[in-house]
């Protein structure tokens, strides 16, 4: 093996360990650039053969001919007479090979041969690229933040940059050139200059390959994911379930003290994750992705709209700061879920039980009144306990007493046994 030749070898395995490509596969984009050039010096119809030996670096170069009677195309045809002159065994049909030396080419032939060779085995490097972060959709990569903008991050990941777009970037995150970050990778285009890799910090899947790694029994399989929902940076939920009825899977998630969700919400910059067990029940379901309010009871009220009663000092946990709560159970259970307070949710029972009870049914009230009232529009008990007194004074030509007798007469009792001992206490 000469200098020369050895040297061409040493180069082609740098440059496949380089671009992390094949070394088999820069040979061959070698002979195939090559024969490219051998186009550009003879012509485009000339047919050559080119072998590189890996072993040794040597490179043959030929031009084939097909041996005919007579030449109708000079590029690629040769007499049988004229290639009788190289050897008398040449018959019709056969190839004819014309060794050329790599120096003959020129060197505008063999500036192309460069410039295909490099074009190749770029195209080789990413697809290389692209194959590898397609197999890693999904998955969590680690990278160092190189330029921040409004509306992206570029991150160096290595072999390849990536990007976070706007919709991947936390909005409670401060991003620091230079500085280390982990993102799931959301998808891989495919693009003109080579493969774009967008990376996402907002992705539920982020969330739950961050538990993946943080909690063995998830990685174990014995607790599954069912369904994570976030408000990136704020609020996330994740409905889990064992398969293992020994695994509390709230705590295992949890870990003692806190310790194992909590290195997972430090990396989501504070993020608080309701783990909540998952149920096949509805309404167990909607009671429980409620956290951290406690729910009362849970009323289907269409196909895909329920209302919850919580109690009155849990209302605005139910609902969360600017909805976020409700929003979030919401698509965990994807129904539309409806907040009530137990004070008011009583208190429409009772309105609609009253409004359901019509005046010419209370027995307390004579024949001459409950006419009166009907007349005016008054036909059930809560008509006239909404009522304003001056209205039932001027429109019944009854003065206080009367109005307060009849008052007293149709409210529930509950009610009045309140206003008794509120007169009480003062």
């Amino acid at each position: 093996m000469t200098n020369d030749t050895k040297l061409i070898i040493e180069n082609m395995k740098a440059v496949a360990r380089a671009r992390g490509v094949k070394f088999d596969y820069v040979m061959q984009s070698l002979a195939e650039a090559i024969e490219s050039g051998m186009k550009r010096k003879f012509g485009k119809n000339t047919e050559s053969e080119v072998t590189v030996n890996k072993s040794t670096g040597d490179i043959k170069i030929f031009i084939t001919k097909k041996v005919v009677e007579e030449v109708a195309d000079p590029e690629t045809e040769i007499t049988l007479e004229e290639a009788q002159q190289t050897k008398e065994s040449y018959k019709t049909g056969d190839v004819f090979r014309i060794p050329i030396p790599i120096g003959d080419l020129g060197r505008t032939a063999i500036e192309m041969v460069k410039q295909t060779l490099t074009q190749k085995v770029s195209e080789a490097e990413r697809n290389r690229i692209l194959t590898e972060y397609e197999k890693k959709i999904g998955e969590i990569v680690k990278g160092i933040v190189k330029v921040v903008s409004r509306n992206e991050i570029l991150v160096d990941l290595g072999p390849v940059e990536a990007v976070i777009p706007g919709y991947g970037m936390m909005r409670s995150e401060h991003y620091r050139l230079d500085s280390p970050i982990r993102a799931v990778v959301h998808r891989v285009d495919r693009a003109q200059w080579g493969p774009k890799i967008i990376l996402s910090r907002t992705d539920p899947k982020f969330l739950e390959r961050l538990l993946f790694y943080e909690i063995p029994e998830i990685k174990d399989g014995i607790i599954q994911v069912v369904k994570i929902v976030r408000e990136p940076g704020v609020r996330a939920k994740l409905a889990v379930q064992t398969i293992d009825p020994k695994v509390d899977p709230i705590g295992a998630c949890v870990g003692y003290r806190g310790s194992r969700i909590q290195s997972v919400v430090k990396e989501l910059s504070g993020e608080r994750i309701d783990v909540i067990q998952w149920s096949k029940e509805p309404t167990i379901q909607v009671s429980r992705s409620l956290s951290p309010a406690k729910v009362k009871e849970v009323i289907s009220l269409a196909e895909g709209h329920v209302l919850a009663i919580v109690p009155d000092d849990d209302y605005s946990k139910a609902i969360g700061k600017n909805g976020v709560n409700v929003d979030l159970a919401s698509r965990l259970c994807e129904v539309d879920i409806e907040i009530k307070k137990v004070s008011e949710y009583e208190k429409e029972i009772k309105e609609k039980e009253l409004a359901n009870m019509k005046i010419e049914d209370v027995k307390l009230l004579n024949k001459k009144l409950k006419k009166a009232l009907i007349e005016k529009g008054y036909t059930n008990i809560l008509t006239v306990i909404n009522a304003p007194v001056d209205e039932l004074k001027f429109l019944l030509s009854l003065d206080d007493d009367a109005v307060q007798e009849l008052l007293e007469t149709l409210r529930p009792k509950e009610e009045k046994e309140t206003e008794d001992a509120g007169q009480e206490g003062s």
